[in-house]
């Protein structure tokens, strides 16, 4: 099952997907990716599920480009703070995905997780034990922009 499948099997976000990067809207300028082709759909999640989790620190969208999943908070990076709510918003998205959207579950070994910064980024939040506790959780980044050709690249090397 291609992305744009899987999504459409998800009764939550099925009528959410969107063509290529439509989804994230101005912030599919954060976004690199070589061959718009392989861009197989996006989902604003938050907006999507806004309804129904009202209270809940939802991640922001989540689009498929040459066979890969790419789950994209747009978050300012500002101070260490920042942290502390990127992660719970992934172990939000996490948890929903174990709930309520089994067939991105299957795709987690095609999975990853990105912080794309607004605004300056504060170096203590890039170094250290910050640094460390993003890793842990999977999570590349705060960065300004995300080359997905990039990331498809190093996951191969």
């Amino acid at each position: 099952m291609n992305f744009a499948d899987v999504v459409q099997s998800i009764p939550e976000i099925a009528n959410c997907l969107r063509k290529g990067l439509q989804a994230l809207g101005t912030n599919s300028r954060k976004i690199e990716a070589s061959s718009t082709r392989d861009l197989a759909g996006s989902v604003d999640i938050d907006t999507c599920l806004t309804k129904l989790y009202p209270n809940a620190h939802r991640w922001d969208y989540v689009f498929g480009y040459k066979d890969r999943i790419f789950y994209v908070e747009v978050h300012p990076a500002e101070n260490t703070r920042k942290v502390r709510e990127i992660t719970a918003k992934l172990e939000w998205l996490k948890q929903w995905v174990k709930r309520s959207a089994k067939s991105l579950a299957n795709l987690e070994g095609q999975s990853s997780y990105h912080w794309i910064s607004t605004g300056k980024t504060a170096s203590s939040v890039k170094r250290g034990k910050y640094r460390l506790i993003l890793a842990k959780n999977g999570i590349r980044g705060p960065s300004a922009v995300l080359n997905a050709d990039s990331v498809i690249k190093n996951a191969v090397a």
